[in-house]
This record gives C-alpha cells, structure tokens and sequence, in this order.
C-alpha cells in the first residue's frame, strides 16, 4: 500500500473513456476521499454532440484521439453528404491507416493545406487541459506537478490486425517480467499513436512530468489499491472490452475479450480456467477476442482476493466468484485515476 506522505507530488489523473472522463487532482495534503474528483462526458462524446449539431461541411485539426461516438457523428455527417476533411493527425482517430480513412470518403489533408480551406473548424484532442486547469484553480489548487493519462490504445503496424498487434505488444511486456509500473509511459512506443498524442498535447501546454498508460492497466492498478495479498485476480469489465489480469509480485497473466462477447456465465468459465491455466491464445483470438497468455498460473482456490471493476462490473455480482467491487478512495468511478496515481508514485516519485 502506497503511504500518502504530504511531500509527494501533486497529480492530475485522467483516465478517459469512452463515455466519462474519471478525473482526479490527487493533493497528498489532503486526506484521499477529499480531493477534486470530477465525472465528466469524455471529450469523444462532446466533439461527436457538437459535429452533429453543426450543419454544413466540417474541418477536423487536432491530435489523434479516442474514436467511439465521435467517429460516428463523422460518419453520419458523411451519409447526409457533407464534407469531412480532417488532418492527417486527426485523421488517425478514424483509422490509424490513412488509405481506410480516405476510402471512407474523407479528405486527408495537411496543416497547411487546413489554412486556406475557410471550414468550420473543430479540435480533435482526448483532454481539455485549459478547463481542467480553471476548475482547479477555482477549487483552490495550483497546476499540478504531474499529470498522468489512460487511454485505450491499440497499436498499429500496417497490415496487421488490431486485436492480434495489440495482445502481442502486452505479451511482450509480460514475457520478461513486469510489474504494472511497466505499462506507464513517459515516452510511448510510436506504434501507439493515440498514447502518443496526448504526450504531445499535454507537453504544448504543461512543463511538469506526463505519462500515459492504457486504461485496462490503470483499473487494474486501482482495483489494488491498498490491497496486500497476492495473488489477486482484477476483472474490469468495460463497455468495450473486458480484462482478466493475474497479479501477483509482477503481472502472471492478462486475457482480453470483447465485453459485447460475454454473457455471465461464459466470463465466469473464462475466470475459472484463465486462473487455473487453461485458456490458450488461440481460443479467445478464434471467439473474436483480443487474447490470452498466462506466465503462471496460480490455481483458483490459490486466489486471494477477486475484485471486478468498470462499467459493467455488476455481471460478476452476486455469483461464487464473490468478486469485490474495486472502490479506491471509496468512489468506483475513480478506480483509473488512483491506479494511474499509485503506479506514478512508485515509478516516478
């Protein structure tokens, strides 16, 4: 358990979804339950509400960002025959393949090229640091010292699916020995172009320490907040996708499915085998999954402690798992947020 010693540093936390961005301004002055926590839409969801209330051709700029609902608003702008142009950067929210994004029918354009084109122009960006900066400032903190971010991110290798390259990258990191810390980045490898563009956004705007981190790594972080027994099992059930993760003194094993795929009773079974080492890779890739790879597998009467999180955690409520509810700083929404905190703290501080 991480002691909350008053000369640690001052964080913001933003773990961003698809539907909420969990934010948390972690103070070590304070005692964890009273710091600035905010639920906010995510910004996906915001820019998706503003294309749809446009009218009229649209201009894209900005950094790669999360896709979900505001790619949907582009497509539903491009069947009612508007034109959509956006910059290669923000092109890549689309898809992280230009040639796909044209064959959409959107026009991918320069920055320079952006400039004279006189287009109603909207920001592609995972984060408003300018308003998050002002409601600290109003709550009565500074900035902060560091600010850390989850995203989802696939990865991207031209030519390669986004299920198979994603797993293989996780995998990698598993395979020499990883403890969570691992998976949080000052310096994103460049196949992960989203984690890579919210470093730059943050750096145009803020001097402190960055890092990002995938989302499912962050809850699972959080999900073990204060907690001393290994091994753990940590299930986040999000609403795309879903994360099993065996933990015990380093990462023993993560299984990846889509969420949209598991009924109850299928997640169980997966559990139950995933934590007595009898799920294959193969098998959750051909049920269209992400993936699996166990290191060791301790056994599941072995298991500690089984906690679930996210969106949709409640399918493992009531079931003989006896899953926990993750509630770090006693708030469920705010599981991403101190997971990024605690593996800051450790890596960093």
């Amino acid at each position: 358990m991480i002691e909350l010693q008053k000369n640690m540093a001052r964080i913001l936390a933003v773990d961003v979804g698809a539907g909420t961005q969990d934010i948390l301004y972690f103070n070590p002055a304070k005692e964890p339950e009273n710091n600035l926590k905010l639920v906010l839409p995510s910004e996906t969801q915001l820019l998706a509400r503003r294309i749809s209330m446009s009218r009229g051709d649209v201009l894209l700029t900005g950094e790669t960002m999360g896709g979900g609902p505001v790619v949907m608003a582009i497509m539903e702008a491009l069947k009612k025959g508007r034109r959509v142009v956006m910059t290669e950067r923000s092109a890549r929210t689309v898809r992280d393949d230009l040639a796909e994004v044209r064959e959409e029918g959107i026009e991918v354009v320069t920055e320079e090229e952006a400039e004279g084109l006189g287009l109603p122009r909207f920001e592609t960006r995972d984060l408003d640091l300018d308003f998050l900066f002002t409601v600290a400032e109003k709550a009565g903190e500074g900035e902060p010292d560091f600010i850390g971010v989850a995203v989802q991110d696939h990865g991207f290798e031209s030519g390669k699916s986004d299920r198979a390259f994603r797993f293989e990258r996780i995998r990698e990191v598993i395979e020499r020995g990883s403890t969570l810390e691992d998976f949080l980045f000052e310096r994103p490898p460049e196949y992960y172009t989203r984690m890579n563009a919210v470093v730059r956004q943050v750096k145009r705007r803020f001097g402190g320490g960055v890092a990002v981190i995938d989302s499912k790594f962050a809850a699972i972080a959080g999900a073990l907040h204060g907690v001393d027994e290994r091994p753990c099992l940590c299930v986040d059930v999000g609403n795309g996708h879903t994360m099993v993760a065996l933990v015990d003194d380093e990462i023993e094993g993560v299984l990846e499915h889509h969420t949209h795929a598991l009924s109850k009773e299928k997640l169980i079974r997966y559990i139950k085998r995933f934590a007595d080492g009898r799920v294959s890779n193969e098998e959750v890739f051909n049920d269209n999954g992400h993936g699996c790879y166990i290191k060791n597998a301790p056994g599941l009467k072995n298991i500690k402690r089984i906690f679930a999180t996210g969106p949709n955690r409640r399918i493992l409520a009531d079931t003989e798992l006896r899953a926990e509810p993750a509630n770090p700083f006693g708030d469920v929404m705010m599981t991403g947020p101190v997971g990024i905190v605690d593996l800051a703290l450790k890596k960093f501080y």
